[in-house]
Parts: structure tokens; sequence; C-alpha cells
């Protein structure tokens, strides 16, 4: 084990600061140079490597090359960069409305941020997300410079922006692109990030782990990662000097019924990099179950928009009575997780089919059209019209209001390693999401850690203790050897076929594991039968990867990792709050208190 230089350790230990995050108070001078271990095939490794295409991570990475003149690789699972969460949001993001009769503040929206996050925000992340919010918006979704996006938002017939009304918000104060505000982000970010000339954009590659070293004191420090080339199967393993961000999303994919596309993308593959490495995190049990998700049998859940609910849509049970105010005065502006139970709950009183649908039938059918063009042709191939159907609807997996520890500048408790967005838990939102907050969050915080890089005085003592450890060669050559070296002596490739099925499968055990267990309600019986189900199916996922490391593989392996840590964190926490609502049995029951998994005690927070 190689020790810190003297230097490096005074700093580390100065203040005697022994907190999660252990850089963030220190102060350094400024180092430069470039370091090349050219023995080792590599050219300089003086970069930032982000993992993750979606708005978080091309906002590190643009605020890292742009404004701090940091190289950045940006690694993305999927074929194009815009495969990523990110593109499929559809209501809008967070921005501010300045007109005065709307009464908008950042201290309206710290309010009703709190106010959904069921009292468990940290009261400083609220604050940043609503005070450098609109200018992390105009900085990097409208700028007109063509140094960053210029995404074309909705506006009003007088040039303005249109600001609409999502449910548990204040004030209109949500910029959109009609219903597919994601895609137009997304599409307009990447490009940026593309046409920068100090990032370099490589897709289809799967992070399998990251590469650390520990300290003689124990201190963790993150060198770089060890990728898969998702088609070849081809490894490389990729050094940095500047760090490495986790911001490859949440885990909404690991259950059976997820507004997130099927893919590799929300299998959680950030909470398993981090827990691999020893990274903390934290709040995972509040996994945030979206209440309208269109439910057609065998086939994948489809987003209904929160926006829809903001501009009247009605619940409806199979009678066609409106019940929302049946569990809160808000109705379908409620919280999203007081909604969402509540259409769980209506969902249980009939034995089969659907009994929870939505409509906004009684809107204009041209507006409606207009407005929400792409949920339109989604129901149009399906034989539904927006604008004469009741719409069948089910809770589902949404957003990972948890996740790696970080503090407000991204950092986490293993030196060199920053995460945000959905991968992040800053504590921004407690235990439950406000509408319109992922991708606001993504870009302030994604920017915040690019930001504590480009200051010497913090980016610099990264920089120092990383290019020590680098420069132990031979502990570099041998994790390198190690990683390459499984291509030839693990790898069968005559026999890919077997593994990846099987991988297939235990992927779907998995889900149906969560869906029942781990999902809108749950139970101390039924967390504890689904964690030691998910041990063991990690215990397998491990020996698959093992043998043939593939997509198939790596992404078992990485949601049996993220399922296990949500499961074990529900397990451990006995009071329902915000997402986590978990009923007790037997002689326990008499002690969950009155309404903690009703609408009004969350709400009133």
């Amino acid at each position: 084990m190689l020790a810190l230089s003297h230097v490096a350790k005074r700093l580390l230990r100065k203040e005697r600061l022994d907190v999660t995050f252990p850089l963030q108070k220190l102060a350094t001078r400024e180092t430069s140079g470039r370091f090349m271990s050219t023995h080792l095939g590599y050219d300089a490794n003086d970069r930032l490597i982000v993992i993750g295409s979606g708005v978080a991570g091309c906002s590190a990475a643009l605020t890292a090359a742009e404004q701090h003149k940091i190289p950045v690789t940006l690694l993305c699972a999927g074929s194009l960069p815009t495969d990523c969460n990110s593109f499929w949001a559809q209501g809008g993001i967070i921005y501010r409305n300045y007109d005065p009769t709307t009464n908008d503040s950042a201290a309206s929206l710290v309010a009703d941020v709190k106010r959904a996050g069921a009292g468990l925000c940290d009261e400083g992340a609220v604050w940043k997300l609503a005070l450098e919010g609109p200018q992390r918006v105009r900085q990097l979704l409208l700028d007109d410079q063509g140094k960053y996006a210029n995404v074309p938002f909705d506006r009003t017939s007088s040039g303005a922006l249109s600001c609409c009304l999502e449910a548990s918000h204040a004030a209109p104060r949500i910029i959109h692109f009609a219903d597919h505000t994601g895609k137009a982000i997304t599409e307009h970010i990447t490009a940026a990030a593309l046409n920068h000339p100090l990032i370099t954009v490589v897709t289809d590659t799967l992070v399998t782990d990251l590469i650390t070293r520990e300290t003689d004191d124990k201190q963790k420090v993150c060198l770089g990662v060890h990728t898969i080339h998702k088609n070849t199967g081809q490894r490389q393993s990729l050094l940095s000097l500047r760090g490495t961000v986790l911001a490859s999303g949440g885990l909404g994919g690991i259950y059976e019924h997820s507004t997130n596309p099927a893919g590799f993308n929300a299998l959680g593959s950030s909470t398993a990099l981090a827990t691999r490495a020893g990274a903390h995190t934290s709040d995972l049990e509040y996994v945030q179950f979206h209440p309208t998700a269109l439910n057609i049998p065998n086939e994948s859940c489809f987003l209904l928009t929160e926006a829809l609910r903001g501009e009247g849509a009605v619940l409806r049970d199979r009678h066609g009575r409106a019940f929302a105010k049946d569990f809160h005065p808000d109705g379908e502006l409620a919280p999203r997780d007081i909604v969402a139970r509540g259409v769980f709950n209506e969902n249980q009183k009939v034995d089969e089919g659907n009994n929870v649908f939505l409509d906004i039938t009684h809107r204009d059918a041209d507006w409606l059209r207009g407005r929400f063009p792409s949920i339109d042709a989604h129901l149009k191939k399906r034989g539904l019209d927006i604008t004469k159907d009741h719409l069948p609807i089910t809770p589902a997996a949404h957003y990972t209001c948890g996740g790696v520890t970080t503090d407000l500048e991204g950092c986490t408790n293993v030196i060199g390693l920053f995460s945000a967005g959905e991968a992040a838990r800053t504590g921004l939102h407690g235990g439950n999401r406000l509408a319109s907050t992922s991708l606001l969050e993504g870009l302030v915080f994604g920017g915040s850690i690019a930001d504590y890089l480009g200051r010497p005085e913090q980016g610099g003592l990264v920089r120092e203790i990383i290019r020590e450890y680098l420069n132990d060669t031979e502990y570099a050559t041998e994790k390198i050897n190690e990683w390459r070296s499984k291509t030839k002596s693990k790898d069968i490739r005559n026999g890919s076929g077997i593994y990846k099925e099987r991988a297939s499968e235990m992927l779907k055990k998995l889900k149906r594991i969560m869906w029942d267990h781990v999902g809108v309600v749950r139970t101390p019986i039924g967390l504890t039968h689904a964690a030691n189900e998910i041990a063991e199916i990690k215990e397998e996922a491990c020996d698959l990867f093992e043998k043939y490391a593939c997509a198939e593989t790596v992404g078992i392996r990485d949601a049996s990792f993220a399922g296990e840590a949500v499961a074990q964190a529900a397990l451990t926490n006995r009071v329902s709050a915000g997402a986590h609502c978990i009923v007790l049995e037997g002689p326990d029951s008499d002690k969950v208190e009155e309404g903690l998994c009703s609408s009004d005690e969350s709400s009133d927070v």
C-alpha cells in the first residue's frame, strides 16, 4: 500500500477533517503539468471522466471544458449520446416565472420542494437549486452564443417563455417543449458536447468497475474506470487525473413496472459501481413511483406526464367516479407519493383488469393534441384517443430520490469520485421528488462538480493526490493487466448465448421481486424475503459476469447490487414517509403512527 506524500497527508489532516467528504474544506497550492505513463501505452490522463450523457453528465462535461478548460472523456452506454433517461422526460424543467402576478420566487420553490419531500430535504441543497437554477438554465440551455445549448422552448405570443403549472407547485414555473422537453434538451446539450473540442464522447461503453486505491489511513482514492465495449467485448482501463463523475442515472428499471425505457440506463449502474468501490449511498428506500403510467397488458409502461394533471386531467375509477379528493384535499395535484398510493389502493379493489383511469376529455381536442403530441401519437398506435378515452393507468417506478451520497459540490467519501443527477443523493428530494426538478438538478449539481474541479485550491488537490497513485506504475499496470487478461482467460465465447439467456431470466425475476416486495407499499416480511432472494441472485450474477462479461451479465450484476441496496435500506427504515411506505405486521402493527402511509402526513410537512 502506497502512502500519501507529506504534503497531501498534511492537507488531508488539516483541521482534523474526518467528515464524509474529505476535501470539502481543504485549501492547497495549484498544481500543474501533465502525467504520462507512456510505457503503459497511455497518453496523458489529465482529463475528467464522466459516466453518463444525460443532463447531469453533459452539464459537468460542458462546464468543465468550456469554463475551466479541462479535457473530458464522456462515456455513454448507448450507441448515441441521446440514449439516456433525460431524453424521456416529458413535462418540463423548472425555471422562474418573472411575471409578478404569479408570486413566484426562490422561497416559493423551496417551500414546494420541502413540502413534496416529506420534511426530509437537505435545506442547503434545496436553496442551492432554487437560487442557482435560473442562471444554470440560462447558461446551459438558453445560450445563443454557440457555446452550450439553445433549446427552442415553447413561448407565448409575446415571445416570453411559456410557463405551465404542475402538481404541487405554487406557481406556473415549468418551461417546456410540447410534451417532449427531455428530448429537446438532450438533443441540444449532447450536440454541444459532441461539438466541443475538449470533450471526447465514447459510445457503446459499459463501465464495469471503478479503479480505486486505499491510503495508509484507509481513505479510498478513485483513479479511473474499467470498461467493456457493448458490441465487441473489448476491455479497456481509463485513468484520470481530474476525477470521475458518476452520472448514469437511477435504478427505476429494476422494477417490473417502470417508466424508464428498457435497456442498460436505469439498472442502477452508478449505485452498483459506488457500492463495489466503497462509496457511501443513502436514502435508497425513497424510490418514487409515478402515479400515472399507461397500463396496457403485455406492454412496457408509458409515462403519462404530470403536466396532464396540471392541465386538469382527472383520476376516475372504472365506473367513472372521480376519487382523488378521497385521499387528499388537493386531489390530482397532491404530491406524487400520495397520488401513487391512492392509485395503487384503488387498483387493489378489483381482482382483474384496471380500476383507475386518467381522463382529460373535457379539454379542447385540438389544444390537447398540440400540447401533448407525443402522448397523442403513442395512444393512437394502441387504439386510444386522448380526446375521447379514459386512459388505464398504474403507478410505476420512476425516479430514485436517493443514491450515491454527495455534498453540495458533488463530492463523495472517495477522493476523486463525484456524482450528480439521479445517480446522486444530495438531499434535495428528501423522501419524494417534486415534479420537474430532475432536469434542473442535473444542470445545477453537474455544473457544480465542474466548478469545484476548476478551482485550484480544490481541483488542484484532487489532481495532486491522484497523481501520486498513478505514479505508482506497478500498481496501475497490475490493475490494467488484471482486467485485460480476463478477456482471454475468462470469456467463454462459444457458449455466450447461455450466459446472456440466464442473465435475462435473472433480471426478469429480480424485477418481479422488487415490484412485489419493494414496491409502492412494503412490509418487513416482504422486504426480508426480497433481500434474501436478491442476495442469491447477486451471487450468481457475479459468477456469470466473471465467466462471460457482456451487456446482459454486466446489467444483472449492477441491478442485483442496486436492488439489494434498496431492499436493505427499506428494511432498515421502519418509518413511513414520502415514497417509502412500510406497513408493520403482527405485534408491531400498532406501532405504525396514524396516517404515516396516508396522504395527510406527507403533505402537511
